[in-house]
């Protein structure tokens, strides 16, 4: 008679343990991507993301704007300060998902996380001069029929 109580117990108890465990799974995700940031990236686009005028493109509301576009994801990664980050290909694909999740919320909702294999492919790819790559992107994307 006690055998199911036993097993809907244990059962509880597994999936209340497994789904505190994907929330401190995420909490340390974010924590080690903003390490990250903090790291490699801040330095030059600012804690807020702000970047320098002129210079070092914003964050905030841009970096997940064009993220449909296979070909400005890829840019994301191709960039040299992403592309010649000092950390592995997982922790750069961990990084440039929080970016973009935590710089652009809104234009990141649909977004695919980045995987360790396709970080790897495209930083061995870097783009030299990624101004104009970034405004040739832009306008090949903005020459896009709309729907």
């Amino acid at each position: 008679m006690h055998r199911p109580l036993v097993l809907l117990t244990i059962l509880v108890v597994c999936t209340g343990a497994a789904a505190a465990g994907a929330e401190a799974d995420d909490a340390d995700t974010y924590r080690l991507a903003h390490l990250d940031y903090m790291l490699h990236c801040q330095g030059c686009h600012m804690a807020d993301g702000s970047g320098v005028e002129g210079t070092v493109p914003p964050l905030p509301g841009e970096v997940g704007k064009y993220i449909a576009s296979p070909e400005w994801r890829d840019y994301l990664v191709q960039v040299p300060g992403a592309s010649q980050a000092l950390i592995d290909d997982e922790a750069l694909a961990r990084l440039m998902t929080w970016i973009v999740q935590r710089f652009d919320p809104e234009n990141a909702k649909d977004l695919k996380p980045y995987e360790a294999a396709e970080v790897g492919r495209l930083r061995r790819q870097p783009v030299t001069n990624p101004t104009e790559v970034r405004r040739r992107i832009i306008a090949g994307l903005s020459e896009q029929p709309q729907d």
